[in-house]
């Protein structure tokens, strides 16, 4: 009863908001840093992409298996935790030479993602619950503005001359600021009904209808998200845009997400979460056309400006109405949402890749159509199976 009593929402929120621009931040000054690090790690492009796949497994293994230790522990103890895992990560690599160092510090990204996705989704889940308001897709907004901050940020510090290792080491000192900020500040209680075996968020995906459609929904939309950072600016060059124009590019698709995000909610409550999905999947299929029939460069940056509305509500809607059809499970269904979505950012770069090795990556990019039909067929399967197991 304290802690109910305690804690305080606006405080709460403004401390979730910064986590999410934090990770906007070092996803987005990681992406651009990377053509400084490699020549250093002394990598090709093989092993860098194999290297790579490790934080995304790591978060996906911590994510159906970690939900019962987020909650035995605390999800501020846990958060904290993650954060100061995300602050040794970047501090790492800031030192990182050779390889192996890079396999290292990619565990530990895993590891601090993994668990701060659990603990973090789960508590504004909570919050939602106890206001009675959606903020999901306001806070995910929130990791768009740290992307866009940090790409543009990361680049003019680099052309003034600021070494990549004093960048790494800035967001480390931001991770460990909040992870010490995150201590001081109250959460709302969890009610905690859920299931408290290491398996529990994968039972939860596999034997809920609902949990395993919504997790198939968001995985279209976060699959659409990885295309665009992963190939979008490769793509724009491949058009003829120079690297300014490319990074314009990219800063375009965040910045349509991040208003889609903030305007995802009238949308939901105006026209319901099914429909929601489905003109996020007629924005994310059109894209794709757009992407293979022309090579127009700024029909292409059009192109991913669709895009980034069409991806901008998969996942926070989807965590949002889970949370209305499993109340008490926060944590599992979290860490079972959230497992699949990580999923796509292990099979879109080697899936795109490979087609385009075979083919063209222009003409490997009609996977966006594949996965905007896919989101439209499971967007209305939603409708049916809500109906029948709510």
């Amino acid at each position: 009863m304290a802690q109910a009593q305690s804690w305080r929402p606006r405080t709460l929120l403004a401390l979730i908001i910064a986590i999410f621009v934090f990770f906007g931040l070092s996803v987005g000054a990681t992406g651009v840093l990377w053509a400084e690090i490699l020549p250093v790690l002394g990598m090709d492009d093989a092993l860098f992409g194999l290297l790579s796949l490790i934080s995304p497994f790591t978060s996906i293994f911590i994510l159906l298996f970690g939900s019962p230790l987020v909650e035995r522990i605390g999800k501020r103890t846990a958060t904290s935790i993650g954060l100061i895992i995300l602050a040794i990560a970047p501090f790492a690599l800031s030192l990182a030479s050779v390889p192996l160092h890079l396999a290292l510090v990619n565990i530990c990204y895993g590891l601090g993602y993994g668990i701060v996705e659990i603990a973090v989704n789960s508590v504004t889940l909570d919050w939602e619950r106890e206001e009675d308001r959606s903020v999901m897709n306001y806070v995910h907004a929130a990791f768009c503005a740290g992307a866009i901050i940090a790409g543009l940020a990361s680049g003019q510090l680099l052309s003034q001359l600021v070494s990549y290792t004093a960048i790494l080491q800035g967001v480390a000192v931001i991770a460990g600021v909040l992870a010490v900020f995150n201590l001081l500040i109250m959460y709302p209680p969890s009610h905690v009904e859920e299931e408290t075996n290491a398996g529990a968020a994968l039972k939860l995906l596999i034997s809920n209808p609902i949990v395993l459609t919504l997790s198939i929904v968001s995985f279209a939309a976060t699959f659409g998200e990885s295309v665009a950072i992963t190939w979008s600016v490769l793509h724009l060059r491949d058009l003829g845009a120079s690297a300014f124009i490319g990074g314009i590019g990219f800063a375009v698709f965040n910045t349509i997400m991040f208003i889609g995000r903030m305007t995802n909610n009238t949308i939901v409550t105006r026209y319901g979460v099914v429909r929601s999905f489905i003109i996020s999947a007629i924005a994310i299929t059109t894209a794709g056309v757009i992407l293979v029939v022309t090579n127009q460069l700024w029909l292409a940056v059009i192109a991913f400006a669709i895009m980034g509305f069409g991806v901008a509500g998969g996942v926070p809607t989807a965590l949002t109405a889970g949370a209305q059809f499993v109340p008490g499970q926060n944590s599992n269904l979290s860490g079972a949402l959230m497992s699949v979505n990580y999923l796509s950012f292990v099979l879109s770069p080697p899936l795109i890749g490979y087609i385009a090795i075979a083919t063209t990556r222009q003409a490997a990019l009609a996977v966006v159509i594949v996965i905007g039909v896919l989101m439209f067929v499971f967007a209305r399967r939603l409708a049916y199976v809500t109906q029948k197991h709510a």
